[in-house]
């Protein structure tokens, strides 16, 4: 399990890349997968790595890389894997060159992005993405108390909630107004009135020791900001939020085992990870890679396998370590039929040869907005969620996910 330092650290790396085309257009809302009825700004490194992951902190380099492909259409999908909330209100703000941010515009989707579901952003000019960063800001609980408002009154209304409810609540209370992450540098994050998860100064001061702990009805934490530049680089990149969001009640023996390693309902792990898919595919195969999003989760390995004969190993997709994309360039190995997509297959997460969980495929595609995978064209499973052998607990935790979306969405 990864430490959420090294989860933002790693973000920030990842947001630099170097402004290659001359499209300061920023993205605009296209829904991608709906989960139906199953479940301050980072400054960027010119030049640096597409890639999060590795130990350490490291950029990952296994086996190539997305960036030596030439350019193509920029996109961003948005994949909702946050873990203690069963859907999200997605907001964007702008980030300047003097850190200052400013939400603009609606929430993202008409309805609530469910667990594991993904939007993909194409082109708006609401945002210069060559000189503006983007904050992603996600909201829960009874979203529709936020129904009528754009995101700045949102974002407002969610923090006064969680203000009043942490006043309210002993020291088993949430985050805390301040612990949203809306102010985020190159270090890490510095939340507004402290450090990223820590209780602001009215509710640390107003909480009864005694008093029971008060859910509050909304919560918000800003995710880590995408940095100027990335967003017109010609890639198809994908910001997985992950951890988990906290607060008063959201707390348990096993909590590390869902939200990552040093959750408290006080210190959120709500963080994201940002990595640039390969586009490589060759006519009569498709292209695959795995997004390892997960904070609960150490190495895995995927593999899609029949149900029966349970001795049948199936097709072996990928190994991959937490915050990577692998493998680099995209395999082009397997076939839709290969893969057993129309065949009943299961997506199977293993760890040292023990099955984690498994999930159909019809969920992940769905999830993804996508009815089947087609030869020729590439993809990525994005792995989200808890530790693998980990089940959702109504109310309060999701279980393991695992969501295909398309490398260059339509």
């Amino acid at each position: 399990m990864l430490r959420r330092e090294f989860w933002l650290g790693a973000l920030l790396i990842s947001g630099a890349f170097t402004a290659c085309v001359t499209n300061h257009d920023a993205l605009e809302k296209k829904p991608a997968g709906r989960a139906g009825s199953s479940g301050g700004g980072a400054t960027g490194l010119a030049g640096g790595p597409t890639q999060v992951g590795g130990t350490g902190g490291e950029a990952a380099t296994a086996g190539g890389h997305a960036d030596d492909e030439p350019p193509g259409a920029s996109v961003l999908t948005f994949v909702n894997g946050i873990v203690d909330a069963p859907r999200v209100a997605l907001c964007l703000a702008k980030v300047d060159a003097e850190g200052n941010v400013t939400p603009f515009g609606s929430p993202l989707t008409d309805e609530p992005l469910e667990y594991g579901q993904s939007l993909v952003l194409a082109e708006t000019a609401d945002v210069d993405v060559a000189t503006d960063g983007l904050q992603p800001f996600v909201i829960a609980g009874e979203l529709d108390l936020i129904a009528d408002l754009d995101c700045e009154a949102a974002i407002a209304r969610a923090r006064a909630e969680e203000a009043t409810s942490d006043a309210s609540g002993d020291e088993s209370g949430q985050g805390g107004a301040g612990g949203d992450g809306s102010s985020l540098g190159v270090a890490g994050a510095v939340a507004e009135g402290g450090s990223a998860g820590s209780v602001g100064a009215a509710g640390s001061a107003g909480a009864a020791a005694n008093a029971p702990a008060v859910r509050s009805p909304l919560r918000v934490r800003g995710l880590p900001a995408i940095a100027a530049g990335t967003l017109n680089a010609g890639r198809s990149l994908v910001f997985v939020a992950n951890g988990c969001l906290g607060g008063a009640t959201y707390d348990g023996a096993k909590a590390e085992l869902y939200c990552g390693t040093g959750y408290t309902p006080r210190q959120p792990t709500a963080s994201a990870i940002l990595v640039s898919l390969s586009r490589q595919v060759v006519g009569d195969h498709l292209g695959m890679q795995v997004v390892h999003a997960s904070l609960a989760n150490g190495p895995v390995d995927l593999r899609s396998r029949p149900l029966m004969p349970p001795s049948d190993p199936g097709v072996v997709i990928t190994s991959v370590r937490p915050g990577q994309v692998q493998p680099r360039p995209a395999s082009v190995s397997a076939t839709a039929f290969d893969l057993g997509v129309a065949r009943n297959y299961k997506l199977e997460v293993l760890s040292q040869g023990t099955s984690l969980f498994a999930q159909g495929w019809p969920r992940a595609l769905s999830l993804g907005g996508l009815g089947e995978l087609e030869d020729g064209k590439g993809y990525a499973l994005v792995l989200s969620g808890p530790s693998g052998g980990s089940k959702a607990v109504p109310n309060l935790w999701n279980g393991p996910v695992l969501t295909a979306i398309a490398a260059s969405p339509e």
